[in-house]
């Protein structure tokens, strides 16, 4: 028994796109290359009464066998591009995320820096003042990377 094969995937959900927005926003590590052709496009349509022959040989069991496994390698290819643009899709919300916290840390520095102009005409110095700069040379924003 041979289940319905899956349905075809919308162009609209192939991560092409995703991945061309990750690669302009710079999100890509440098080492990948190009998305592979399998995830690029469509999978090929199988033609009804599409079948392998083999002059001699009793194929009725292996072309069951061969039927199966095309329609698991079916379903596996539509699970990768599904997986792939979710992935992209949280690239960009990181890369996202990490302009967000750069535009926080900027506006604290920004604040720690106008109290410390406050209090320095006032000669309140005080020792130990827990103000960081987040420009500090030994301090560095988190490096979200995204392996796939």
């Amino acid at each position: 028994m041979s289940q319905a094969p899956a349905p075809p995937i919308p162009r609209s959900l192939l991560p092409s796109p995703l991945w061309r927005q990750l690669r302009q926003a710079g999100l890509v590590p440098s080492g990948l290359g190009p998305l592979p052709r399998a995830l690029r496009a469509p999978p090929p349509v199988r033609r009804a009464g599409q079948t392998l022959l083999f002059p001699g040989v009793d194929t009725a069991g292996a072309r069951e066998s061969l039927l199966w496994i095309l329609e698991e390698l079916g379903r596996l290819r539509q699970v990768d591009v599904q997986l792939l643009g979710q992935l992209c899709s949280l690239g960009l919300e990181m890369g996202a995320l990490r302009e967000d916290l750069v535009t926080f840390l900027e506006e604290e520095e920004s604040l720690v820096e106008e109290e410390e102009d406050e209090e320095e005409p006032e000669g309140k110095q005080e020792e130990g003042h827990l103000g960081v700069s987040f420009s500090a040379p030994g301090h560095q924003l988190p490096d979200f990377e995204m392996t796939i």
